[in-house]
């Protein structure tokens, strides 16, 4: 390669020091071959409290990083390309440092037939969580419906084939992974697990889309049986570009419940959201979200409910930097336990490069 490469500390001073613009920054270039860097931050400002029966049981406030990603993607040539993305998140649940690194992405993906067949094998996105985020627009605010009540993960580790067919109308990504997701996936597993999508789109702007996961997300072992998971989803939505678009999303996930808890046949919880986003005039916006989710016995008797709202108004003053007033309720009502309340409201922001 002709171009000097530069080592690391040399190239992310560069490409911090870069105007940001969509797509990243380019710091390597020779005949078909490129290097971009790219990085996504969510820095939030909230004020945090839960109540369990009407009792305030915790409250904060205070600024989070609660995303911070760092990509490097190469392209060989028109065909073939890599991509290297870290994540950091802030993870409780570990003792020490509180904000860990996480390798996100790490996958080589070429061509086999054109853009009807696109092979991808490595830790990669799962089907249908990024491109539901792609339609809804604001991640750094709230989580997608799938993605909130933990049915499906964001990444994964495995092989998968996509494409699209008929001249666009029709998109399809097929999966196998070891089902466990980013962060918790040991490479190892005695099953894997399908995750699957297939979209429709027949008129501009409406999209149909259709999602199949099956598997033991990463629970079977030699040593154990493992719990089965399937989760089914449907999704329409309707818009314009990125001015507004409205979406609705039907979910069933047999095998675990709405808390994210393994239950084999046990439980199987069932839903819906519907959702809205919108431009206005002076880089201003406005979205909203409301997620119903119910939890039922393997005997069809209601356990537990779960419902979140959600809803804000965004302005970008410059591109790739967007803030956010908005506020996020979370119900859990357990059928004969207790009610907990969660509510979030504050300043979220998003920064690009």
């Amino acid at each position: 390669m002709k171009s000097i490469l530069k080592t690391i500390a040399v190239v992310a001073a560069f490409a911090f020091a870069t105007p940001a613009f969509a797509g990243g920054v380019t710091v390597a270039q020779d005949g078909d071959s490129k290097t971009k860097l790219e990085a996504l931050f969510f820095l939030n400002t909230t004020m945090d409290n839960t109540k369990v029966n009407g009792v305030k049981t915790a409250e904060s406030t205070g600024l989070a990083v609660d995303r911070a990603y760092f990509t490097l993607k190469h392209s060989f040539n028109s065909d073939w390309m890599m991509r290297f993305t870290t994540d950091m998140n802030q993870d409780t649940a570990l003792g020490g440092k509180k904000q860990n690194i996480y390798l996100k992405y790490a996958y080589v993906e070429g061509k086999l037939a054109g853009d009807a067949a696109v092979l991808r094998l490595g830790q990669s996105h799962t089907p249908w969580i990024d491109y539901e985020q792609g339609l809804w627009g604001h991640r750094y605010v709230a989580k997608v419906t799938s993605d909130y009540f933990k049915f499906d993960d964001s990444s994964d580790l495995g092989i998968g084939l996509k494409g699209d067919l008929a001249d666009g109308m029709v998109k399809y990504w097929v999966t196998e992974t070891t089902g466990a997701g980013y962060g918790n996936s040991t490479g190892s597993t005695k099953g894997v697990d399908l995750n699957a999508r297939l979209g429709i789109y027949p008129i501009e702007g409406l999209t149909l889309d259709a999602q199949f996961r099956d598997g033991y997300r990463g629970t079977k072992t030699f040593a154990a049986t493992g719990t089965k998971n399937a989760l089914i989803q449907v999704m329409a939505t309707y818009g314009m570009g990125k001015d507004w678009r409205v979406g609705a999303n039907y979910l069933s996930n047999k095998g675990r419940d709405s808390l994210g808890v393994n239950k084999g046949t046990n439980i199987k919880a069932t839903g819906f959201s519907v959702w809205a986003t919108a431009k206005f005039a002076g880089n201003f916006g406005a979205f909203a979200r409301y997620d119903s989710m119910k939890d039922k016995s393997a005997v069809g008797v209601q356990t537990a409910k779960n419902t979140r709202t959600t809803g804000g108004i965004e302005y970008s003053p410059i591109k790739n930097v967007t803030f956010s007033l908005a506020m996020e309720n979370y119900k859990n009502a357990i059928v004969g336990g207790n009610t907990t309340k969660n509510s979030r409201v504050g300043l979220f922001s998003q920064i690009k490069m």
